[in-house]
């Protein structure tokens, strides 16, 4: 057990790059946190207690995240070498009433402060104080370490992804301007640059970046640039140099073609013909919303998506009858947080999460009335057309295909995230139109850019669309569906249904209501 003793570790998780086990017996060098206790530290003046500490120690340090926990207060230190010499203060200094000063050192963590509005305020008020006006450049270096955040109970390291998305967010909303940005020594990695896609949009005048003695292993995060005409970057103290090798310059170069110094170094001119083709800022195609194999389909199919997400989006989604096939099958996915998802993760068909067949073939959803059943029991939704985008890869005479994928929000629950979904629909001819044969849904929670992106626009009003005309075959496939989800015999479910205009949703709502109210008969439970 004694072995295991230098990685115990206190609130947080461990940063970028270090991977915490009995083989990585270089992590506390590489990496080392500090927490610093001070007994009975609360008997004594915040700032007079650092300004003593400060003063007597052999090495200048940042107390990082100072807080108050009973009678004692501690405090982070990421140099392991201000740690050492502060253990050697331990009952070295006295305090006014006499005591010796009682110093603790434990080795730890990061700490793992939540993202408050106190601490966006803080982290705006530090990133004001590093911004210089006439050169229109932000000096974000070693952020975390800031004189403004010592001795308070903050932590705002950039390293972490919701950190760096909301110092950006503050970038783009209040100095779009930006020319210059130093985010050198914050241990960045990929995941915590993932929003630059965003900020490159916004951040159009920016020529100058400094990336310098950070943890970026590749070029991803660089690449969510492309389209920045850098004239100066700075990437020394990265992986991403050695790993690239000798390649390392030319790669940067094709990202960024109007780079002129790399890493404080000019570039010399590249060689070019008058007859070369002028170069785009991008090597990958143009990203459109729509894609058609067969641009005849045009017309016809967003008429349909059009009809169909009204009718999906309104209080009764039982017209969907007449967009299924009479053999129709239905698959639904779905990924990410249960707390968010919670209408979708129980019924996901994942065939990678479901191992037995039976459940497999039970989560298959066949036929159209068991498909529309099953689709008017999911929350009533709202979904933003703006966010849609169309691939339309195969048609025929008797076959086609699409995918459609966007955004959209429930309504009526408490779920307000913003979701994300993929719709892969197979259909085939019918009558003058068309019906869907197969159909596949992906849900998952929308990233950050896609959210930001949604519902810009006031939503329209949605109105509770006209039940369809059924047939009798229609009537006693959706009772059979009724009474498998209330547990009724068939003549009381048709009974409920036929009472409210066939509309499953309606009758639903009253059978629940009726059921708390302890109202039904027991004969309609006798099969």
């Amino acid at each position: 057990r004694g072995r295991y003793r230098g990685y115990r570790g206190g609130p947080g998780r461990t940063p970028p790059g270090i991977v915490v086990g009995r083989h990585n017996s270089s992590a506390a060098s590489v990496f080392s946190w500090h927490k610093v206790v001070l007994k009975n530290g609360t008997k004594y003046d915040k700032i007079a207690l650092l300004k003593e500490l400060l003063a007597k120690c052999s090495v200048k340090f940042i107390p990082i995240c100072y807080t108050k926990q009973a009678m004692n207060t501690y405090f982070y230190l990421e140099d392991q070498t201000a740690a050492r010499a502060l253990k050697e203060l331990d009952r070295q200094i006295e305090m006014p009433d006499g005591f010796q000063l009682q110093i603790n050192i434990e080795r730890t963590t990061p700490p793992n402060m939540p993202l408050t509005d106190e601490l966006v305020d803080k982290i705006k008020v530090v990133m004001s104080k590093r911004y210089i006006a006439d050169h229109k450049a932000l000096n974000l270096k070693s952020f975390h370490t800031d004189e403004g955040f010592a001795g308070e109970s903050f932590y705002a390291p950039l390293w972490r992804s919701n950190v760096m998305n909301k110092v950006l967010t503050v970038i783009i909303d209040n100095i779009p301007e930006l020319k210059a940005i130093d985010l050198s020594n914050n241990k960045l990695n990929s995941s915590s640059l993932e929003f630059f896609s965003t900020f490159k949009s916004k951040a159009k005048d920016l020529t100058i970046l400094y990336l310098a003695d950070n943890k970026i292993p590749d070029t991803k995060p660089l690449e969510r640039l492309k389209g920045l005409e850098l004239v100066d970057l700075k990437l020394t103290g990265n992986p991403v140099v050695t790993n690239l090798g000798s390649s390392y310059t030319a790669t940067i170069r094709k990202i960024f073609p109007k780079l002129q110094f790399l890493d404080g170094k000019e570039l010399a001119k590249e060689i070019g013909f008058d007859d070369d083709e002028p170069t785009t800022s991008s090597d990958m195609p143009v990203t459109i919303p729509k894609m058609m194999k067969n641009e005849a389909a045009n017309g016809v199919v967003l008429t349909f998506l059009e009809q169909f997400f009204k009718l999906y989006d309104s209080d009764n989604r039982q017209p969907l009858l007449d967009a299924y096939h009479e053999s129709a099958m239905f698959s639904l996915s779905a990924q990410g947080r249960h707390d968010l998802l919670t209408a979708y993760i129980p019924e996901s068909r994942n065939l990678k999460r479901v191992d037995y067949e039976k459940k497999r073939h039970e989560l298959l959803r066949k036929g159209r009335l068991s498909v529309v059943a099953f689709l008017s029991t999911l929350p009533k939704t709202e979904h933003d057309m703006n966010t849609f985008t169309l691939d339309v890869p195969f048609t025929s005479e008797s076959l086609m295909t699409f995918t459609v994928t966007g955004c959209f929000r429930e309504r009526g629950t408490k779920q307000s995230n913003i979701k994300h979904f993929n719709r892969c629909f197979l259909v085939v001819p019918q009558n003058s139109g068309f019906c869907i044969i197969n159909e596949t849904l992906f849900v998952s929670s929308a990233t950050d850019l896609s959210t930001r992106k949604a519902f810009l626009n006031p939503p329209p009003s949605t109105a509770a669309a006209p039940a369809p005309d059924l047939d009798q075959a229609a009537k006693q496939t959706l009772a059979v569906a009724f009474s498998e989800k209330s547990g009724m015999n068939l003549q009381f479910s048709a009974k409920c249904l036929e009472e409210n205009g066939w509309d499953f949703d309606k009758a639903g709502a009253v059978f629940s209501e009726a059921k708390t109210k302890g109202i039904i008969p027991p004969e309609a439970y006798a099969k």
